[in-house]
């Protein structure tokens, strides 16, 4: 699996992953239990036939509101790119905002829909 830490790197799979329909999409955040958490990583993977994460792209965003921003406009704003998330809420506070973000679908409140029946 790619895991990219050069601005040309990261530009260029951001570009190329703007071309897709759909993209599974996740986050991680350094200091996430502070007052102040700062996006670290996007995980990004185009292809659903993946069930080892080979193909998953890392992009490492530490410090670099440039490249998160770029990331934003080029994938987040855009309303043909559907963007499958877990927990949608928690990665679009760190990606736009999920007022502004398009086309999110969250597996999350997908699962919470799933009636929970008991067995005896």
């Amino acid at each position: 699996m790619p895991y990219l830490t050069e601005s040309d790197a990261i530009r260029n799979a951001i570009d190329h992953f703007s071309h897709f329909p759909i993209l599974w999409l996740d986050t991680e955040v350094a200091d996430y239990d502070s007052k102040t958490p700062r996006l670290s990583l996007i995980q990004i993977l185009a292809d659903s036939t993946d069930l080892t994460g080979e193909r998953v792209t890392i992009l490492d965003v530490l410090d670099r509101p440039d490249l998160t921003n770029y990331f934003i406009t080029k994938i987040m704003l855009v309303d043909r790119i559907e963007k499958v998330f877990h927990n949608a809420s928690y990665d679009c506070k760190f990606l736009g905002g999920k007022s502004k973000v398009k086309k999110i679908t969250c597996t999350l409140e997908l699962a919470q829909k799933v009636p929970c029946y008991s067995v005896s």
